[in-house]
This record gives C-alpha cells, structure tokens and sequence, in this order.
C-alpha cells in the first residue's frame, strides 16, 4: 500500500511539473510572437525628404497588396539624356532602360532614399521606391510575411506597367530589404512573382544585395544577442536569406562594409558564396552599416555601375 502511495505521488507530482513547464513554454511562446514585431520592425513615418524638394521628377504610386494593404511608392524615371558623369552604359537606344525596385532596411522610409534616386536618374535607369506596410504614407503593420507580400505588389506593379519587363527590372534590397529583395529572386511565393520559368531564365535580371545577413538567428548570434536568439526560437520570423538564395538565377551583386556593426561582413559573404550563379562581392574597406552612402557612395555606385553595364 505505502509503495502505491508513493508511486501515485511521483505521478502527480511528474504531471504537475510538466503542467508547469508546459504552461511556461506556452507564455514565452506567446510572448516571443506578441514581441517578435515591436522587436523586429522600427517604422518611419515622417519623410527626412521629398522628390519634389530634391528637384526630382517622379510618379506617386498607390499599390494593394494580395492581402489588402495599401502601399505608397514613388516611380522616379530614367532622364532623356543621362549624364556623362554618371557614367554608365546601362542600356543602347534600342532597349528599354533597366528599372531599380528598390527596398529599404529598417528604421527608413523612401524619404532617405533620394540619393540614389538621382544617382539613377543621372545614369539612364528608373527606379521605384515602396514604402512596407507601416513606414512612410504605407498603410498596415510590418511582419515578415507581410513585407514579402509588399515586395510581390511592387515587383508585379512593374511587369503590369506598359514598359514593364523582367529582363530589365534590377531587384535591390539593403540591409532586411535585402532578404526581400532574394524573395523575389528566388521566384517569391507561388503564382504571386514570377519564377525562373522552363528555360531556367532567371525571374529578374539582377539582384543587388546591400548590407544583406543570412538570416535572424546567424544575426542575432553573430551579434551576441543571446537572449533574443533564445525567443526567437519561440517566434516565426527567420529572414531566411541562406535558404532562399540558391534558386536565384540571376546575377548577383553583394556590397557590404567590412566593418559592419550590425549585420558582420562576414554574413554577406557567406550568402554571397551560396549563390550558386554569376555573383560579384563589393567589400567596402572600413564601411558600417549605416554609413555606406554617407562615406562610401562613389565606392558603392562604382561597383553597382559595373555591375549593371555586365547586365547588357
């Protein structure tokens, strides 16, 4: 009798501990995936600038998504007769110019952005700038499903435009845009942007990658946020750039700052080294995070040039 007492304490004592630890597992889990958001996104409402006040010529732009939201953009056109100090033989009288669509890193919006707006104007190229859900003129909340399907609207408003055309549109993403921008590369989510087709052409001509990381957790870890890389197992979000980057057909730039403080250069590289196509590594010696215009921009727009003029 005293050994059946025993034994049937030991079990309710067993399944009271595992009630525990299950409820505790299930808080943190509830936890990380209330935080994971506010911890992820940094949204900029306010513009630092405007094309209109840079002395820009540009299209507002007004997408919905596939799930409803309305994004803002603007559409900067190439000018008639680009600059020869631009530099850049990107496209003959004959073809279309090529089009950047371009996706910012976090804690910016569109307004930041201008200085490439008219480095490519000068240089022959379009580009459009889209604010995600939540930054700029945007509507919504960001998550990283959300942002995806963001940067399917912006890649599918360029293929419905007359001009529109794969084989000229140039994706390029900075820093969490950069895992956007290898999204879409890599085809995005089925029947939502275009895909390498039978041929294996490639869904965009070129994919520009700024700053970019391999994923969350390498970042978090690298960046010795142990305590974060620990929730974040308990979340969703992975900006899963290294899973990603192999079915990307197109050519493939990297710029990175060798002394990057956020996402370590040694991050780029190595998603540089899986892509599996033509890819040029641009190593910004001394280039931060957040410095790579402000310090580094002829380095940075003469690897880009380059870049583009081996595009054709």
């Amino acid at each position: 009798m005293a050994w059946g007492a025993l034994a049937s304490s030991v079990v309710r004592t067993v399944l009271a501990a595992g009630g525990v630890i299950v409820a505790v597992v299930l808080a943190v889990k509830i936890a990380a995936l209330a935080l994971e958001p506010r911890l992820t996104f940094y949204p900029v409402r306010a513009y630092p600038e405007t094309p209109a006040a840079a002395g820009l010529p540009f299209e507002d732009v007004v997408l919905r998504t596939g799930d409803g939201v309305s994004l803002h953009g603007w559409f900067v056109p190439a000018a008639d007769a680009p600059s020869a100090r631009a530099g850049l033989i990107a496209s003959s009288r004959s073809r279309r110019p090529i089009t950047l669509l371009f996706f910012h890193g976090n804690a910016e919006n569109i307004g930041g952005c201008l200085d490439l707006a008219a480095r490519a104007r000068q240089a022959g190229l379009n580009l459009l700038l889209i604010d995600y859900r939540g930054y700029g003129q945007s509507d919504g909340h960001p998550s990283e499903r959300g942002i995806y399907q963001d940067g399917e609207a912006a890649l599918l408003h360029l293929l419905s435009r007359p001009d529109g055309d794969p084989a000229r549109i140039v994706v390029w993403g900075r820093s969490i845009g950069a895992a956007v921008a290898v999204y879409l590369a890599a085809g995005g989510a089925e029947g939502a942007a275009p895909s390498p087709d039978r041929n294996g052409s490639p869904a965009v001509a070129g994919l520009i990658l700024e700053s970019p990381f391999t994923s969350v957790p390498d970042l978090l870890r690298e960046g010795g946020h142990f305590a974060l890389l620990a929730l974040s197992r308990f979340g969703t979000y992975r900006f899963d750039s290294a899973a990603r980057i192999g079915r990307v057909a197109a050519p493939v730039l990297v710029v990175h700052g060798t002394d990057d403080e956020i996402a370590p250069f040694d991050l780029g590289r190595r998603l540089y080294n899986l892509a599996p196509g033509r890819k040029v590594l641009a190593a910004i010696r001394g280039g931060g995070h957040n410095d790579l215009w402000a310090l580094h921009d002829d380095e940075v727009w003469d690897a880009v040039r380059r870049f583009l003029e081996s595009l054709g």
